[in-house]
């Protein structure tokens, strides 16, 4: 609420104010910042960019994101690049959500739901000569963890690398025998 000129706040207000305008409009790059420029108060510049940029209810984005999740694969990615897109896209699309639980137990258990796609997501995604801690992973009950499941998933893709890193020993042993034939 803006207070009236009178008020003794409104000095302390108006620098305040003016300061946080300039960090939207800073904020922005030029050619959006210009279309601001002209606004009274912090609080209508937010708005305004909200209701213009928002993408909230950005249908086709959220498609877009939920296309590129099921897609992702490994690949030539290592573990924790693969891991890490996953999850920047999880958390574009997660911005997307708007929850009014009836109770806790209701958001605890979409929380539970969502964990358990995302740790079947990041498995399915996963190259195939990681199948063996995949099995693992999904034959544990409870289901791991979605950090639980990509730390163990790293260590064994190190533990691959590690073991494909080290010199072979393959310096061949003969077994010498005499024999005598002695009548």
């Amino acid at each position: 609420m803006i207070p009236v000129p009178d008020d003794p706040t409104y000095n302390q207000w108006l620098q305040e104010n003016s300061m946080i305008m300039s960090w939207l409009i800073n904020s922005m790059t030029p050619e959006v910042g210009v279309d601001f420029l002209l606004y009274d108060t912090a609080h209508e510049i937010w708005e305004a960019t909200k209701e213009t940029y928002s993408g909230s209810d950005n249908v086709a984005e959220q498609f877009e994101i939920g296309n590129k999740i099921y897609s992702l694969r490994q690949k030539e990615m290592s573990v924790t690049q693969y891991y890490n897109t996953l999850t920047r896209y999880w958390q574009q699309l997660d911005s997307f959500d708007k929850h009014n639980w009836s109770s806790i137990a209701d958001a605890t258990l979409y929380k539970h739901i969502t964990t358990q796609r995302r740790v079947f997501q990041f498995l399915y995604g996963l190259s195939n000569n990681l199948d063996a801690v995949k099995g693992r992973i999904i034959a544990t009950k409870p289901l791991s963890s979605l950090h639980e499941a990509f730390s163990e998933v790293r260590r064994e893709a190190s533990r691959k690398v590690v073991m494909l890193k080290l010199p072979t020993q393959s310096k061949g042993f003969a077994l010498v025998t005499h024999s005598t034939n002695k009548p």
